[in-house]
């Protein structure tokens, strides 16, 4: 009997786990907004694995974060070779100490400066002068890394420098894109963060007089014009 269902009700983890506890055979297909997913089972053993170009354990580093799609499991499918010989447990672990590993590096790569966009700067500089409540806007990439940002004053930047390393780490290890938005309400600022599309994410503050309310309309408006950009 084909299984179905969603990644929100079970996931990732738990399902790559279920043919296994059950001993069964089959084909399981994972479908999200980034790709396709194949894992075959024999008696319950992970014996090959597909996404896009790779095969094999690798496939499960690139999608062990996964946390939204579907997901179909045809019983006795079974592939015509095997690239997993390990039993999933263990392929289990190394996949989720190399993806630990991968976002570590990665966070040490995102600590070497890389030269700002300067006409997307620019065009920061101009959201912001015609956005009254808003003192500072920046872009940052998926990978921590400063791309873009307005010319404020240097006593703005003072006030919010110490919280761009916690905003960067959200940023970083957050599962999957940022589609949503984000408040944060100090004491001297308030802040709001918002994904702008795969690769980038919108930081915008100002002062703690300005409501959230204003600054989440503020927000909106950066946003969709970045967005044409």
């Amino acid at each position: 009997m084909t299984i179905n269902g969603t990644l929100s009700d079970i996931g990732f983890v738990s399902l790559l786990q279920f043919p296994n506890s059950s001993r069964k055979t089959g084909l399981l297909t994972v479908i999200t907004s980034d790709g396709k997913a194949d894992f075959y089972y024999s008696k319950g053993e992970l014996i090959h694995a597909t996404f896009g170009t790779k095969t094999g354990r690798d496939v499960l580093v690139d999608i062990v974060d996964w946390t939204e799609g579907q997901f179909t499991f045809e019983p006795e499918l079974e592939p015509d070779k095997t690239t997993i010989k390990e039993d999933l447990h263990h392929v289990l672990m190394w996949a989720l100490k190399e993806r630990d590993e991968r976002k570590k590096n990665q966070l040490e790569e995102s600590d070497s400066p890389i030269e700002l966009d300067l006409e997307l700067s620019e065009k920061l500089d101009e959201l912001l002068k015609s956005t009254s409540c808003i003192d500072y806007i920046c872009l940052i990439s998926a990978f921590g890394q400063l791309t873009a940002r307005s010319t404020s004053e240097s006593n703005f930047l003072q006030d919010i420098e110490p919280h761009m390393k916690s905003i960067t780490c959200f940023i970083t290890e957050y599962p999957g894109k940022i589609t949503g938005k984000a408040f944060i309400e100090a004491v001297n600022l308030s802040i709001a963060i918002s994904g702008l599309d795969d690769e980038q994410t919108v930081v915008i503050a100002t002062g703690p007089e300005v409501k959230l309310g204003r600054l989440a309309m503020a927000l909106g408006r950066i946003t969709r014009e970045l967005s044409k950009v």
